[in-house]
């Protein structure tokens, strides 16, 4: 594994110029973090954006949702999918599109993170509504899988080629996990720096906890982190996509967050059905985001 001779702290302002955050981001994620704004105003952030409105039309009618009529229209969309669930995917696609322009050489690579990250989500969003009943927090958890790997993105923009090289790599289990190389590598790993951008973002400090502690054993004693390790632990499993680590389900792990989460051994295995069961639709659903 190639490593660079003198890592030292990563810091923002040195090792990466953060991309400009898009104006229409900006005005979405404080209408998320005031809890403010009406269905009307968010549509009308998202015609703004005509590409960014023809892919949120493209995944309302895609497989995973399954809709009987054809969705035409972003206010149509916005109807049927929850204002919540359209402000993360427009989230979600605005950050990836903006840190990802111009990488062509590692482009197959960034491809397979959104189809994981794409998984998490949807998975997070299953697991959080075994835990929680309310729509808005399990749309807010499929934010946070959604970006759960942030760092991972902003590492591909800091560190062309070299980032890669060190992704790409199949890892056995007697490799260390991406995050220690990252660490030996750059300074810090993709937990610390997402939620570096997290908080430059102004994202809600909910969810930069979330991209924080997600691979810290302390994490799981809040749920909701709990919920989107146990997401990512699933996708890793199945081989929804790649995300720079070969996951092993550890069974001790899972019965941890099982129980922080009060999901039962029926729900699951109901879970890990829905999750192989949808393996093919989520990677549509990525096709049709990416």
């Amino acid at each position: 594994m190639c490593a660079l001779k003198k890592p030292v702290p990563f810091l923002l302002n040195k090792d990466l110029e953060i991309p400009s955050i898009p104006l229409v981001l900006v005005k979405i994620i404080r209408m998320l973090d005031e809890n403010s704004g009406t269905a009307k105003e968010l549509e009308e952030l998202i015609l703004h954006d005509p590409a960014l409105s023809a892919r949120i039309l493209r995944l309302a009618n895609s497989a995973f949702y399954a809709f009987h009529a054809r969705v035409k229209t972003i206010s149509h969309a916005i109807t049927l999918l929850g204002m919540n669930l359209v402000t993360s995917l427009a989230i979600g696609i605005n950050i990836f599109d903006t840190f990802t322009k111009g990488a062509k050489s590692e482009a197959a690579l960034i491809n397979q993170l959104w189809t994981h990250s794409c998984a998490v989500a949807l998975l997070s969003k299953k697991i959080w509504s075994q835990h929680s009943l309310r729509e808005k927090e399990t749309e807010f958890a499929f934010l946070c899988g959604l970006l759960h790997d942030l760092g991972k993105v902003v590492l591909f923009k800091a560190y062309p080629g070299h980032y890669g090289s060190i992704f790409a790599v199949a890892k056995t289990e007697e490799d260390m996990a991406i995050s220690s190389y990252e660490d030996e590598n750059y300074g810090a790993n993709h937990s610390i720096i997402g939620e570096m951008v997290a908080k430059q973002w102004g994202f809600p400090l909910e969810l930069g906890c979330v991209i924080r502690k997600h691979h810290d054993p302390s994490g799981i004693d809040l749920p909701l982190v709990s919920a989107v390790r146990l997401a990512d632990l699933l996708a890793k499993d199945l081989k929804i996509g790649y995300d720079g680590d070969d996951g092993l389900l550890e069974r001790a792990e899972v019965v941890s967050m099982l129980s922080k989460l009060s999901i039962t051994d029926e729900q699951w295995e109901r879970l890990r059905a829905f999750a192989s069961d949808e393996c093919v639709n989520i990677k549509r659903f990525f096709q049709i985001a990416s």
